[in-house]
């Protein structure tokens, strides 16, 4: 087993996928599991742009809570994949004691969304601020959870990369 698969299997095991899929029951979960509530915010994509995001989502964690700003234009299944990719970050430790700097775009960031003082912002990682290696596995979280999330229940169940079963 590749070290990118044990990093998947763990991460399914420490936050089971609900059969059936469901991605706010998917979101609660992971919510309980950090022990911070996690909410989802729609803007344009224009906007993300304007911030500096290169992708179409990013993650924004304050003190108690985490919020994905994801692109509002956005399909619904591009949405979960939006959502699924920071939540792998969230899952993989990603943003854990790192500084990614908030200070230059918690301004912007706050008159984007009222409701964020820009002082409660520890830090906002977008695809810019993980480096190439992570942002591949955010996305191959993303893209098996989606596929297993669609996969028929299996008592064994588990992430297997590269089409390698049993």
């Amino acid at each position: 087993m590749t070290s990118m698969e044990a990093r998947f299997r763990d991460a399914a095991r420490t936050v089971p996928l609900p059969s059936p899929w469901n991605l706010s029951a998917y979101l609660a979960n992971v919510a309980a599991h950090r022990g911070r509530s996690i909410s989802l915010q729609a803007v344009p994509a224009s906007a993300l742009a304007d911030i500096g995001c290169r992708g179409s989502g990013l993650w924004v964690a304050r003190g108690r809570d985490d919020i994905i700003v994801y692109d509002a234009s956005a399909t619904e299944r591009n949405v979960d994949h939006i959502i699924l990719h920071e939540i792998g970050h969230m899952l993989f430790g990603h943003g854990r004691g790192e500084t990614a700097a908030a200070a230059p775009i918690a301004p912007t960031l706050a008159a984007l969304l009222p409701s964020i003082s820009p002082a409660s912002i520890e830090h906002v990682l977008g695809r810019n601020e993980f480096g190439a290696e992570r942002e591949r596995d955010a996305e191959v979280f993303a893209d098996m959870t989606m596929v297993y999330a669609t996969l028929p229940r299996r008592k064994d169940r588990s992430f297997r990369l590269f089409g390698r079963g049993r």
